[in-house]
């Protein structure tokens, strides 16, 4: 290239900066701020989950002997933290917690509340699944119940498969019931007494009183 073709183009370089040497300015701004702004989300992320676990793990050690207490507590991690996935796993510890301790219409609460919270993308859909579905079956919903653990058995985790599937067979069985009637007893008549109104009478069974005869 020539000496006046490098000229040229230094001259021109030079005429386009002072003309858009503000707009660079603003560029570099930009991206500086969005770089600040991405690095404090980060931090403050990073604190936020630091936090949640600390409450976590407070929530867990304080209440050591009363459950349902630790579960309530529990709870309020979640609530405090809803978006942190240290709030989701207090969630589901809350309700299983209340599960074990028979306060079903909490658990079921708590179910529902993590199915509708985390539904698309919760780490433990299957788990608030099944203990939602043991909780109909202690209302007396045991169809429902049954639905749910069958489709349950399908699940690619172990321990929910076998939970499940354990769980639908006691279920089949507290619905199958009793027969409508009993089957009423064959009564046997001795066959050595002489006349058939004798062994009634042995056998303390009572023959009906004959029709009236219409007299004409």
């Amino acid at each position: 290239m020539s000496e006046t073709g490098d000229s040229d183009i230094l001259m021109n370089g030079e005429e386009w900066f002072a003309k858009n040497w503000r707009l660079l300015l603003n560029a570099a701004l930009v991206i500086l701020v969005s770089v600040a702004v991405y690095n404090w989300m980060i931090s403050r992320g990073a604190e936020s989950a630091s936090a949640a676990e600390k409450d976590l793990h407070g929530a867990i050690s304080s209440n050591t002997t009363n459950l349902i207490q630790m579960a309530l507590e529990l709870n309020g991690v979640h609530m405090k933290y809803p978006d942190n996935s240290v709030g989701e796993r207090a969630l589901i510890l809350s309700a299983n917690i209340a599960l074990q301790e028979g306060d079903y219409d909490t658990a079921k609460n708590r179910f529902e509340s993590y199915l509708s919270k985390y539904k698309s993308d919760g780490d433990w859909l299957e788990e608030a699944s099944l203990g939602q579905a043991i909780c109909k079956e202690t209302e007396g919903d045991t169809a429902d119940a049954i639905i749910k653990y069958q489709s349950l058995t399908n699940s690619t985790v172990a321990s929910i498969r076998q939970r499940s599937a354990s769980l639908l067979e006691a279920a089949k069985v507290e619905l199958a019931g009793l027969p409508s009637r009993p089957i009423p007893a064959k009564v046997e008549l001795d066959s050595d007494k002489a006349s058939k109104g004798e062994n009634l009478k042995n056998n303390n069974i009572e023959l009906p009183a004959p029709a009236p005869v219409d007299q004409k």
